[in-house]
């Protein structure tokens, strides 16, 4: 037997593993739905593999030897050859996505994936991903109509407080006024009977009293100070009316846009309410600060903790308050250690950066 021909089982067995590599490489080409291009550096299509022909923008037999530029827009060629000459030049591999037009005129969304192939190629992958960008264009659409529908029901709200609060100032609050300058001239006139002067002395007071306690509810509906004097007074009316010590640090001292000044308003508002009702706690801290193109809302207490925004109203309708006008509201309330309440609402960029101011709202507990 001669040397060669002791060799040629090997060479069989290379041959035949090289067959079977071959095969399952096919195997695993026909199973991958992605088509793939071999796309030299000037834009020929040297090879290609394609499980869904129709998905093509050229027919099958017309792809080798053609160009990207032969059959596409020329801001969509323009990308992919840059692309190339970018993957070619560095070596790194790129991602990007794009619109098509089949040859069946359909409108479909590709992603494309580029890598190094060879000294002047690339091999192209293109994925089909338009069930994927439908999705999310519904979704972009339903979270759109979400964020009005808040928008909605917020401003519904706030016309709401101001109709009840018109209400209650022009027409409850001014008769209970008339008859307290009533009562009181009634008082003065009334000399001979100290019983009846005392009644009247009496009724004064209570009407005085539900004065006032109207007055607090028609500023709770919608706060006047606010809406005249701005931010900082009405923040700090909300510190002076605290049953526990509140300090404030509060920037801007200028006016904001109106819907941002009242959602900061109903968050202080909001959150000083559940501390006094339910934190146990002995001193709050609120920080209202501009940051950038944003207003960033703090309000921090020393309490038992444990507040589920999932559990009440009160901190849900803030997070709808704040999202409609597109920011966000986190809640961090561990038990025993107090609670965190952050609001961050964008801002215009033209607004002027205002100048910080610390105002102290101490109150005896």
């Amino acid at each position: 037997m001669s040397l060669g021909s002791a060799h040629v089982p090997d060479a069989d067995r290379s041959l035949q593993e090289l067959a079977a590599a071959e095969q399952r490489n096919r195997a695993l080409l026909d199973a991958i739905p992605d088509n793939m291009f071999r796309i030299s550096l000037d834009g020929t299509y040297v090879d290609f593999h394609s499980n869904q022909p129709g998905s093509l923008t050229l027919p099958p037999e017309q792809i080798v030897g053609a160009n990207v530029a032969d059959h596409m827009p020329q801001a969509d060629a323009t990308l992919r050859l840059e692309a190339i000459k970018r993957v070619v030049e560095s070596g790194q591999g790129e991602s990007f996505e794009i619109q098509v037009v089949s040859r069946t005129g359909e409108v479909v969304d590709h992603e494309v994936r580029m890598e190094k192939s060879g000294e002047r190629e690339v091999l192209a992958i293109t994925r089909d991903i338009t069930e994927r960008k439908r999705a999310e264009r519904i979704l972009v659409q339903q979270r759109e109509e979400l964020r009005r529908s808040r928008a909605r029901i917020v401003e519904a709200e706030a016309s709401e407080r101001r109709r009840l609060e018109r209400n209650l100032h022009d027409g409850a609050q001014a008769r209970l006024v008339a008859l307290s300058l009533a009562l009181k001239l009634a008082q003065s006139q009334l000399t001979t009977n100290p019983e009846a002067a005392a009644l009247l002395t009496d009724a004064s007071s209570e009407l005085a009293l539900a004065l006032r306690e109207l007055r607090d509810l028609a500023r709770g509906l919608h706060p006047a100070m606010l809406a005249d004097r701005g931010l900082e007074p009405a923040l700090d009316a909300l510190a002076e009316r605290s049953p526990l010590p509140v300090t404030m640090r509060i920037r801007p001292d200028g006016r904001l846009p109106e819907p941002v000044e009242v959602a900061v308003y109903y968050i202080v508002a909001e959150a000083l309410t559940n501390v006094a009702k339910y934190a146990q706690a002995s001193h709050a801290t609120v920080e209202v600060l501009r940051r950038d193109e944003e207003v960033e809302v703090e309000i921090v207490d020393d309490g038992i903790g444990g507040a589920d925004p999932s559990r009440g109203s009160g901190l849900r309708g803030l997070a709808d308050r704040v999202e409609v006008l597109n920011g966000r509201l986190s809640v961090e309330s561990t038990p025993g250690s107090g609670t965190r309440i952050r609001a961050q609402i964008p801002l215009p960029a033209d607004l002027d950066q205002p100048a910080i101011t610390d105002v102290a709202g101490d109150l005896p507990a």
